[in-house]
């Protein structure tokens, strides 16, 4: 099973969701630690059919196209509950094409090196701002605690991203162009 198999089969056990459904809950809830593309979502909700391990029902739209929902079974439960108690694989955390090129800095344009890193730090910074938001929703909620262990380990990772990026920023500035 997939990461975004297991995901999607993690959010159908808040409920029965449409793709779309799926889609905001996914940005709501699992993003900062698993992100996949709206059309992923989509692409696997059929082979979770065919594999038994979601249900769908048609509900009429009215006026709009009707909606597909889409259900957890038994079968799904039990095969999400084994994806979790697996051993992580750890190959995914050594993949980092921003650290790649950092690793290669001295064969690009400085002026690139340091776009990198200012992006990156941007990025982090508007990553924080997402999850101190969050943060404020589900802190002390107890239907919320796992959530919250993984947002917290996402503040914390932002947090020291920006700082990373920022002792950078200054080391390069310091040392001048190499290239």
């Amino acid at each position: 099973m997939s990461s975004t198999e297991a995901a999607v089969l993690g959010l159908l056990t808040r409920g029965a969701r449409s793709g779309y459904d799926l889609n905001k809950l996914a940005k709501a809830g699992v993003a900062y630690v698993w992100a996949p593309a709206k059309s992923q979502i989509y692409a696997v909700l059929p082979r979770l059919v065919a594999a038994g391990y979601a249900t769908t029902r048609s509900v009429p739209g009215g006026q709009r196209p009707d909606k597909q929902l889409y259900r957890l079974t038994a079968k799904g439960r039990r095969a999400l509950k084994e994806w979790l108690e697996l051993p992580v694989d750890d190959a995914d955390a050594a993949r980092n094409p921003f650290l790649l090129k950092a690793f290669f800095g001295d064969l690009m344009e400085p002026e690139a090196l340091v776009g990198h890193f200012e992006r990156r730090r941007d990025r982090a910074r508007a990553s924080l701002a997402e999850f101190k938001a969050i943060e404020d929703e589900i802190a002390g909620r107890e239907d919320s605690y796992y959530g919250y262990l993984t947002l917290r380990w996402g503040l914390a990772e932002a947090r020291t991203l920006i700082r990373w990026t920022d002792e950078v920023l200054r080391e390069l500035a310091e040392r001048g162009p190499s290239t």
